[in-house]
């Protein structure tokens, strides 16, 4: 007689060990490309600085936030306004929610800066610092307002600082 099941057996174990050996390339895949992304964004160093056209100095400002946190819309509101204040001011709003980079720029930006991982939003990292929290535009607003002005006056002074000024002779 002639038995049929011990050859249908070996080709099913052929086929679970090719599904096997598919799906396990399939996640290392997954894992070596998450792997390189999550190294760039950690090893990338943020622009806190930089110029215009005209030499004139431009303060960057990461705003981290998610749709549903009701202290990141009362800071999304008070941005454009802060932006007409302060023209030389460049920022942009990160979502979180449902954006693993962002949460990774957000934990390596903050261990740059040497401060604990962030466990809330919004937070604000300009000018080598950072901020997390938002109680209102008087409050939280005017503080972040002043910084940004003390930080872009620093910006001036070493632009017109002693050391960038060309050499003269007597």
């Amino acid at each position: 007689t002639f038995h049929f099941t011990p050859v249908r057996k070996i080709t099913m174990t052929k086929h679970y060990k090719t599904l096997f050996f598919l799906l396990a390339f399939a996640s290392l895949s997954v894992w070596t490309i998450y792997a390189a992304n999550n190294s760039a964004a950690q090893g990338a160093q943020p622009e806190w600085y930089s110029t215009d056209a005209n030499g004139e100095p431009r303060i960057h400002l990461y705003f981290f936030g998610q749709r549903t946190c009701p202290h990141c819309w009362q800071a999304k509101r008070f941005m454009p306004g802060l932006k007409e204040s302060l023209p030389w001011l460049e920022w942009q709003y990160l979502e979180l929610r449902g954006n693993r980079a962002n949460v990774d720029l957000y934990l390596s930006m903050a261990e740059q800066l040497g401060e604990d991982p962030p466990r809330s939003v919004p937070g604000f990292l300009f000018c080598e610092t950072m901020m997390v929290g938002y109680g209102g535009d008087k409050t939280t607003g005017a503080k972040l307002k002043q910084k940004l002005e003390a930080c872009y006056q620093q910006q001036l002074a070493k632009k017109v600082s002693p050391e960038t000024l060309p050499e003269t002779t007597p």
